[in-house]
């Protein structure tokens, strides 16, 4: 679930979330080889954003699953999702918690173009997209300290889905349903990249050239959608962290002004 503008998340949807990580990452822990995490959670651990700019918001939790897992002799992925209080409805793993619903995304490759859009994994019909496979074998391991849905506090070694293989995923979703909280995601992933700026971000998505089917598609995104100020990918950025109808002042049109070129920068950067 994705909200239209900023404003409308909490503090707390992102502290769910990554209850709801470190809960299934146990859960799931003998399949952690095959498993990285994705989506919305990741510019969490991999930016550092400063404390007056909005942070990295979700209220999901996408985890990437290599599509050859098998529960073997262990009890099934549904099964022990099932059994954490998570059931399976409308394709995704879902579960109430207090006022809220919290949802675990899984998502395997899909390893070419005549590939099914969806594939069964142990006992899970998964999604298949292009470029997961570089983000099981392109990650970090970030050490996360939080409280479990039990409320128990841990730390956990958890794999995060890498720079390169994300903003490649990032365009790869946002051309297929053009959320404005994508372009959010990957600006900020880019321009907030603790781990040696955004220069190092850059090298890490060309990095994906020759080794990920979402890179071409993600270059091609970026000349489309990002190609001038009216241009529709920094608008929607710019209206994402502003909010819908901002009064048509001069401080909200330089606000404005000055998202949008934070979109441009960052999509210039990565076309160069």
């Amino acid at each position: 679930m994705k909200h239209e503008h900023y404003q409308a998340y909490k503090a707390e949807d992102t502290e769910h979330a990554e209850s709801a990580l470190l809960t299934v990452w146990d859960v799931l822990a003998d399949f952690r080889d095959d498993l990285v995490l994705v989506g919305g959670l990741v510019p969490r651990y991999l930016c550092q954003t400063p404390p007056s700019e909005p942070q990295p918001v979700t209220m999901d939790v996408d985890m990437g699953i290599a599509l050859s897992t098998s529960s073997g002799q262990y009890d099934t992925i549904r099964k022990r999702l099932q059994d954490a209080g998570f059931d399976f409805k409308e394709k995704r793993f879902q579960k109430k918690f207090g006022q809220a619903t919290l949802f675990i995304d899984l998502l395997t490759d899909k390893p070419a173009e005549g590939s099914p859009d969806t594939a069964m994994v142990d006992d899970v019909p998964v999604s298949a997209v292009y470029g997961l496979q570089r983000a099981l074998d392109v990650h970090r391991e970030v050490t996360i300290t939080g409280r479990d849905l039990y409320n128990a506090l841990i730390i956990r070694q958890v794999k995060v889905c890498d720079v390169g293989p994300f903003a490649c995923l990032k365009l790869l979703a946002y051309r297929g349903r053009h959320h404005s909280k994508d372009v959010f995601d990957l600006v900020r992933v880019v321009r907030d990249y603790k781990h040696d700026g955004p220069r190092e971000a850059v090298r890490l998505f060309h990095a994906e050239r020759g080794h990920n089917l979402a890179y071409l598609i993600a270059l091609d995104m970026l000349r489309s959608h990002f190609d001038g100020p009216e241009s529709k990918g920094p608008a929607q950025y710019a209206d994402f962290c502003l909010g819908a109808f901002v009064a048509d002042t001069e401080d909200s049109r330089f606000l404005r002004s000055q998202r949008i070129n934070e979109a441009l920068e960052v999509a210039g950067l990565l076309l160069e």
